[in-house]
């Protein structure tokens, strides 16, 4: 069972860290709110559902938020598959992207209460950001927020700096969250309009249809819709996996970028009815929650569930997610699942081995060094602290072992296990990268450098130039007056590689000026980018050498461990850490059950 701490961290929580130092060091979050856009008349547009004007951003980017790309999933439309936005006579003022789908608040959000039920079922909007014109003939760069698929919205996050630097077009949309965005019922199914509705991927449609929306109507922007982009990071990458390999989203992007995701689904048996057993667990399935609001089997009509309040249903989500010690009123519903029809029933790794599962065109691959070393940072057998805010390692060593071989172990499921096969399953180039950068500040008087380090979501404000979002330091502790010259040389150059990516399909080949070039992974020389300041260990390119073996043997010789209770910990993670990433736990189950058990004997 993957607990609900773990799987904050790392299951596919773009902002699972920062709601961790959150909860850890309340009040000290950044209160001021966006500022408001303004209208500009240099913004006005003409698309397919009528006139809008924008707003120009402080960079100096023109922006469009919150543009309806479907119409609103309420009422009959909840658990179908997104239908066409309708058109407006008089001109829409695109100027809001704070909407949101329906999700639990953290406590990191101004604005918000922690555990609030925000945003709405209508929240199917866009946003558009792109240098200001004349423009035409871009490429387009569609972001996919991360957030466990329960959390996160598209407007979170100002990419004006990628879209000036490396003259692009970037949209970022909305999906379905949570049990609204999957849902898995056959009465659903059997019910359908047409086959999209009987899905159980809600919120993969949205995103499908965001591209389809952006095929017809980019080039108003200046976009070229022949030259798409698809990134994300943490449950954002998880559903570009996923896109790779639908057969509904084929031809409407051209490349793909993951950062720090992994190719895991769920059967049909388990989305709509649960696990064959409780040590299977992944999630809460559909007619879980039903039973959980006292609604019976012969009760679960199609007309039944549509008119559930969702207050109700996510309360029955919320009731059903384990107590265990987890961060913040979060829910743990099935997402990504192997329906049929957004998703072809083997699987999604299963797919990434044949020639023809996924859709082939470039891939960057990618995680961070440090992905799971917080995780310990509120376990006290590792750390001790001042009150709940200040925290302090017991044993360097050890804490930093802890977190090794979790991190190292999703590099290799995530990185190294999917480059290698699509290398040898298909014919367009694979990149990969790591993630070094570790130059926190202090909180308080706690070694973040240490305690965190190049941790999951760290490089999201790196990607998109955007250290300002109290979605990317809401304290003021990571991007520091002390480490902001070489931060910024850094994002620099990791933005020049993602545009040129997006411009010619080679993050070492566009308009960009790169130093290094950063040579596609094959699978005999496994060649990796890895990405740090000029002042500690600099970028430079790897050949990756590990292998899980390597790494187990590593594990089982490393001294740094004080204990097995210290063992136990770190295969334990290490193991979910794997499963969450779409494959087996392979060696560490049994390394945990092993070193937990011996941890429990007498001395």
């Amino acid at each position: 069972m993957i607990d609900s701490m773990k799987t904050a961290l790392f299951r596919t929580s773009g902002g699972a860290l920062l709601l961790a130092l959150g909860l850890a060091l309340p009040g000290c979050s950044k209160e001021e709110g966006p500022v408001q856009p303004v209208a500009d008349g240099a913004t006005v547009r003409e698309i397919s559902q009528g006139e809008l004007i924008g707003s120009t951003t402080p960079q100096g980017a023109h922006a469009w938020l919150g543009i309806p790309y479907a119409a609103a999933p309420i009422g009959d439309l909840r658990w179908r598959a997104p239908r066409e936005p309708a058109r407006w006579s008089d001109r829409y003022e695109a100027l809001d992207g704070t909407r949101r789908c329906l999700q639990y608040a953290s406590e990191i959000e101004p604005g918000f209460e922690g555990g609030e039920l925000a945003g709405s079922e209508d929240c199917l909007f866009l946003n558009v950001w792109a240098p200001p014109g004349p423009v035409d003939d871009l490429p387009v760069m569609v972001w996919i927020h991360g957030g466990a698929n329960v959390w996160g919205f598209g407007g979170q996050l100002d990419p004006s700096r990628l879209a000036l630097s490396q003259n692009v077009i970037v949209v970022a949309p909305n999906y379905r969250l949570g049990p609204m965005g999957w849902f898995a019922h056959s009465a659903l199914r059997e019910s359908a309009d047409k086959p999209e509705d009987g899905s159980a991927n809600f919120g993969l449609l949205d995103l499908i249809a965001t591209l389809r929306w952006t095929q017809d109507n980019i080039a108003a922007f200046g976009g070229d819709p022949d030259r798409v982009t698809i990134f994300g990071e943490s449950a954002g990458a998880f559903n570009v996996g996923a896109l790779l390999a639908s057969p509904l989203s084929e031809d409407l992007f051209d490349g793909a970028i993951m950062q720090s995701g992994g190719f895991a689904t769920h059967t049909m048996q388990e989305a709509e009815f649960g696990p064959d057993t409780e040590g299977a667990r992944r999630g809460v399935a559909s007619r879980e929650a039903l039973a959980e609001l006292g609604i019976s089997d012969a009760e679960q009509t199609p007309a039944t569930m549509r008119a559930i309040p969702a207050k109700d249903l996510f309360q029955a989500y919320q009731d059903l997610r384990p107590d265990e010690g987890g961060l913040g009123d979060s829910i743990d519903p099935i997402d990504i699942t192997a329906d049929g029809i957004v998703l072809p029933e083997e699987g999604l790794p299963a797919l990434l081995a044949s020639k023809a599962g996924l859709h082939d065109v470039p891939v960057i691959f990618g995680t961070n060094r440090d992905e799971t070393r917080a995780a310990g940072m509120f376990d006290d057998h590792f750390t001790r602290s001042i009150g709940g805010v200040a925290f302090f390692a017991k044993d360097t060593d050890a804490y930093l072992a802890q977190g090794e071989y979790p991190s190292a172990t999703w590099f290799e499921r995530a990185v190294a296990g999917p480059a290698t096969l699509r290398a040898k399953a298909g014919s367009a180039p694979v990149f990969a990268y790591r993630f070094d950068w570790d130059e926190e500040g202090d909180a308080i008087v706690s070694d973040l450098a240490t305690l965190i380090g190049a941790s999951h979501a760290m490089e999201i404000g790196f990607v998109l130039g955007d250290f300002e979002s109290p979605y990317t330091d809401p304290f003021g502790f990571f991007f520091t007056d002390k480490n902001e010259e070489q931060r910024l040389k850094l994002s620099e150059r990791m933005m020049a590689y993602w545009g040129n990516f997006a411009h010619t399909g080679n993050p070492s080949k566009g308009p960009a000026r790169t130093s290094l070039a950063w040579r596609p992974w094959t699978a005999e020389k496994r060649r990796t980018m890895v990405f740090d300041t000029d002042e500690t260990s600099g970028t430079r390119m790897m050949r990756y050498t590990g292998s899980m073996e390597a790494l187990v043997e590593r594990f089982a010789a490393d001294d740094r461990f004080r204990n097995d209770v210290d063992r136990c910990k770190s295969a334990e993670l290490a193991a979910d850490t794997a499963i969450s990433t779409g494959v087996s736990p392979g060696p560490w189950r049994g390394l945990a059950n092993r070193y937990c058990q011996k941890s429990q004997e007498p001395s």
